[in-house]
């Protein structure tokens, strides 16, 4: 297993690449080039002279692309055009390898002779692919696979192909621009998996395996004779990996066959040789520079007088763009009919506009997916609400429109998770779409109020009603179990279904202090407070564009949910709320981070807020590197566990919104400045999707410890220093009032933040907050649009 620390993680649109840090695909882990849910490349290395290069240096800082740097080890060189031996030190020889991600993975290697002699070598690459289902990686059980195919070499082309058990032929096109020298197909004994018990990942929903396949592997090998670097330059060796679908059409590769360069001599460099390919390569590398360009001109800029903050806000707005994808829009095409258009811009490029949809995480969740993307994009309103728009798209054209108990599908319903692959499409999985989730739907609604407040769209109210509507529906008539005006959810009963369907999804993270696991259905105490967030402000919203019947109904629904949920899951004794509730409406009285969820939400009472945040932030909640998701005093207490004694940023960042909520801000920046020292120690400043929740030790100077095989990067992760900023701003938006309220409180680390680009409404906003001792000046920029400020002293609670 390779350990975050030892990943680069490259994405683009729907195909992502994870490989060792050497640049190498490897082993049986889950390292690979995939799309669609489906593994392309599952061998992938590069030899000089039949050995791996030592690596010097390598970067994946730019997420659609990365950099390897290598060395020669000695070497005892034999030719015909030297000596009949030549020794070759160390560290003479440099070889770089270039890749980035576009429809499929490009990369270009250069070699570098820095003797004064010409150096004959051999440049390897082994190509391998076992096409297993995402799901078969992460190890859900399976019994059946498809075929491998021997590959085929001809030319320049390598195919590795596959046939499916789903009737889709699938294959990894390989397109050198140069034709190897010698190749060579092994093909195993036996490609047939074996398997053997073990676990991959925590969250499978499903006893897991691992599962060992051989692979039949294409090696290709090219001769050079490396003329010394100052006569010559580098020699280069360029190809194109793209995965193939018998499901779709072949995306345009926009390399020309016959631009391919058919000279079989070797010994002179390749870029010499066709400079169209190199200059393909570069082209298409500065596109994707421009795309990222484009971000930035869309999105709101935050900068501040921390260099620091500005590193790891510029690493969550690129994280961030690298997980969302474009959304095609036609107009008026949100529907309910799961198979109305195409919900994301990479399967029909001639219709974007419609927003941003972003996956959840790499690598086991680049998909569609409900919780994660809905509560990331309430997190990045303030960022880009382009990413809200794009999310109740794709999910509204997805919503529930019957009754299938195997998908666990009701009317009004918002999905859990899409997936594309082998295993979806034979039904080996529910997840086509999955609906398992019971907090997805409330949250849908809720993002549509809050797009509303920051947007004001009439066009966007008028498309996304009808669905925000049926999803209420659902609330009430689906969703209230055992019509106690509280919502629950069931356990799964289908095989690939999840247990626990709220955020915190594993099969242990619901437990009673004897260790006994809380039985379904189960009302958790975060979903309640989802429900009240979304009934309020929709009925607010609703009542402001003249439907105050339903309003009117929404509201009063709202506050009796409010105060049931104050009684119900409230515990007199212990001074804090209950996770949730056992169908004899018992309550699970593990101290954890969730009712942070409800305080973002308003649904506490005031005295209760108080005496939560008081306990949320002792020590055996607020690690030193922030909040842990239970008290490291609960029995079932384990900080290397998925969701009991884990830190996870995107809820810390929810549970600070919430302290700064009911006005406990220092409270909040406590919470927000651990998550941001912790932040410091990662690669990249990138945030993971969780990591572990020991304490901080401030006498041996411990950092953070990684979850080993937590997502990164991670959308809900990446956002989480956008709402961090936002919650330590204090920033709402009216946009039907053309109107923006602050209530800044600023840690010690921070005294300046200038925003530009903010978009409120149709308007773009310029402004920026000054430190001025327990308060802050705000001022809008010079010459800017008309834009009503409120600002809100400070009266801060302790």
């Amino acid at each position: 297993m390779t350990t975050l620390a030892q990943q680069v993680v490259l994405k683009e649109g729907p195909v992502f690449l994870l490989s060792h840090e050497n640049g190498d695909i490897f082993g049986n882990t889950g390292l690979g080039l995939y799309y669609k849910d489906t593994r392309y490349l599952s061998l992938f290395s590069l030899q000089i002279n039949e050995w791996t290069p030592p690596l010097l240096n390598f970067s994946g800082y730019r997420n659609f692309m990365g950099t390897f740097q290598y060395a020669n080890d000695i070497m005892r060189l034999q030719s015909a055009e030297t000596r009949p031996e030549l020794l070759l030190l160390p560290q003479t020889l440099g070889i770089r390898r270039s890749r980035f991600i576009s429809q499929g993975l490009h990369e270009r290697i250069e070699l570098a002779n820095y003797n004064r002699f010409p150096v004959p070598i051999s440049l390897t690459l082994l190509f391998g692919s076992d096409f297993r289902d995402i799901f078969d990686v992460r190890g859900f059980p399976r019994d059946k696979w498809g075929e491998l195919l021997p590959p085929r070499i001809e030319g320049s082309k390598l195919l590795l192909p596959y046939k499916a058990l789903d009737g889709v032929d699938r294959s990894t096109e390989v397109i050198f621009d140069l034709p190897p020298d010698a190749a060579d197909v092994e093909m195993r004994e036996s490609t047939i998996p074996t398997v053997e018990p073990g676990i991959m990942v925590p969250d499978v929903g499903a006893p897991s395996y691992h599962i060992n396949m051989e692979v039949p592997v294409a090696t290709l090998t090219w001769n050079f004779t490396l003329e010394p670097h100052v006569s010559r330059g580098p020699t280069s060796l360029s190809f194109h990996v793209m995965p193939r679908s018998g499901d779709e059409e072949d995306e345009p590769l926009g390399f020309a066959e016959e631009d391919s360069d058919s000279n079989p001599k070797s010994g002179r460099p390749l870029g010499h040789q066709n400079p169209k390919s190199n200059s393909r390569f570069d082209k298409a590398v500065h596109y994707m520079r421009d795309s990222y360009r484009k971000w930035d001109m869309e999105s709101t800029l935050f900068t501040t007088d921390n260099e620091d903050f500005n590193v790891l806000l510029k690493r969550s707005k690129y994280d961030l763009r690298v997980l969302v994808e474009p959304v095609s829009f036609a107009g008026g095409d949100s529907t309910n009919n799961p198979k109305s258009g195409r919900p994301l811009g990479h399967q029909n490029p001639k219709s974007y506009d419609g927003g941003y949809f972003p996956s959840a995480g790499i690598p086991w969740y680049v998909c569609p997916f409900g919780r994660d993307s809905l509560i990331t994009a309430l997190q990045t309103l303030s960022l880009n609400p382009q990413i809200a728009v794009g999310t109740l798209r794709v999910l509204a054209r997805y919503q529930g429109i019957r009754e299938d108990p195997w998908r666990e599908e009701q009317p009004g319903k918002i999905l859990h998770e899409l997936r594309m692959g082998e295993m979806a499409r034979l039904g080996m999985v529910p997840h086509s779409p999955y609906y398992g989730s019971v907090d997805s739907t409330p949250l849908f609604v809720l993002l549509f109020v809050e797009m509303m407040r920051w947007l004001d769209s009439n066009s966007l109210y008028d498309e996304f009603l009808p669905n925000v509507l049926r999803a209420v529906e659902w609330i009430d008539k689906y969703g209230d179990i055992d019509g106690d005006g509280l919502i629950e959810y069931v356990a799964a009963t289908s095989p690939g279904g999840i247990s626990n369907q709220v955020w915190k999804d594993s099969g242990d993270s619901t437990q009673f202090p004897d260790g006994t696991l809380a039985e379904t259905p189960f009302a958790a105490v975060e979903v309640q407070a989802y429900v009240y967030a979304a009934k309020k402000g929709l009925g607010e919203l609703l009542r402001r564009k003249g439907d105050t019947i339903t309003a009117d109904r929404l509201i009063v629904e709202a506050e009796a949910l409010r105060t049931l949920f104050n009684s119900a899951f409230w515990m007199e004794d212990i001074g804090f709320f209950s996770q949730g509730l056992d169908p004899n409406k018992v309550k699970v009285p593990t101290i954890t981070s969730n009712p942070g969820h409800c305080l973002w939400c308003g649904i506490a009472d005031e005295d209760k807020a108080t005496k939560t945040v008081q306990r949320m932030i002792q020590p055996d909640m607020l690690s030193g590197w922030g909040l842990r998701t239970i008290s490291d005093q609960s029995p079932s207490y384990n900080p290397m566990s998925y969701h009991n004694g884990s830190v996870w940023p995107h809820d810390n960042s929810i549970a600070a919104a919430g302290f700064k909520r009911y006005s406990y801000g220092r409270e909040a920046n406590r919470v927000i400045t651990q998550i941001y020292e912790a932040a410091q120690h990662f690669r990249y400043m990138r945030l993971p999707e969780l990591y572990c929740g020991f304490a901080r030790d401030i006498v041996d100077h411990t950092g953070p410890t990684e979850y080993p095989v937590s997502c990164n990067p991670q959308a809900w992760a990446a956002a989480a220093p956008i709402l961090m900023l936002h919650t330590m701003l204090g920033l709402e938006a009216d946009a039907s009032q053309d109107k923006l309220v602050l209530n800044p409180w600023l840690p010690d680390w921070l005294t300046s933040v200038q925003i530009q680009n903010l978009r409120v409404g149709e308007k773009r906003v310029d402004l920026r907050i000054d430190k001025q001792g327990d308060n802050c000046e705000v001022s809008l920029a010079h010459g800017n649009v008309s834009i009503d400020l409120e600002i809100i002293e400070n009266s801060l609670r302790t």
